[in-house]
């Protein structure tokens, strides 16, 4: 069930349903049943545009990135032990040609700048890199250590996990290397912010939030606001994503 659904997820996408709904108008009219074909041609253009406007992705992105607020060193500065900096996996490039930052997809660069934010206010910190590969080539964890590196993070104070494919994971193999009672600081985007807790704390884990990435958060734009745009489906599948991994977490 787990496998199917980590499948249905990639396909589960605003741009393939409304494909499919386009074919399936398409198929009915073509079998001169008029009336559901026109129905469903309503629909699928009824989606497009509450999802390709900012106002409905926007507003339940927001619901997530709410959750968290932003971190503050205040809240940890007094915790005499090690605290570890996990920031999560994301996308990065198999080219090794590219210096390790730049094999870093823009949300991984994100969240392992957040995560170096923490770690020069932190004294007593540990940033935690993770991520595997499907790929027989370095992981995800090992080319984001080598970017926090040439961005001036000592090699000492970085943990890497190299087998995590997922967030649930990620969690499960930090718990392992730290022990369920280490004090620990979450970094992933804001949007994934209450997925990743409710992983986090299914483990034993009592864990702070630094969210990053924020997708959601007012911005001066200028032009038609309520124009569809390309973006706006892609952080609806965003949403979707999250939504349809909490349901796999129930599962």
């Amino acid at each position: 069930m787990s496998s199917f659904l980590s499948s249905l997820g990639y396909l589960f996408n605003m741009l393939n349903i409304l494909l499919c709904l386009l074919v399936l108008a398409f198929l009915f009219y073509k079998f001169h049943k008029r009336k559901p074909a026109i129905i469903i041609l309503v629909a699928d253009i009824v989606i497009f545009l509450t999802c390709s406007t900012a106002y409905l992705p926007k507003y339940l992105a927001r619901q997530l990135e709410k959750q968290y607020p932003p971190f503050s060193i205040s809240s940890i500065q007094n915790n005499p032990g090690k605290i570890y900096i996990h920031v999560l996996g994301s996308g990065y490039s198999l080219d090794s040609s590219l210096p390790a930052n730049a094999r870093l997809g823009a949300v991984a660069n994100s969240r392992l700048a957040e995560g170096i934010r923490l770690y020069r206010s932190i004294a007593n910190s540990v940033i935690v890199c993770s991520g595997g590969s499907s790929e027989p080539a370095e992981t995800q964890a090992e080319v984001t250590k080598k970017a926090a590196i040439l961005l001036g993070v000592d090699s000492n104070r970085i943990e890497t996990l190299t087998t995590p494919l997922n967030t649930m994971e990620e969690a499960k193999a930090l718990v392992k290397l730290t022990g369920a009672d280490a004090t620990i600081i979450i970094t992933t985007d804001a949007i994934h912010m209450p997925r990743a807790i409710k992983f986090f704390s299914a483990q034993g884990f009592t864990p702070f939030a630094a969210p990053a990435n924020y997708r959601a958060a007012p911005e001066k734009r200028t032009g038609i606001k309520w124009w569809p745009s390309l973006n706006n489906l892609t952080l609806m599948d965003v949403v979707l994503h999250e939504y349809l991994g909490n349901v796999k977490g129930k599962l």
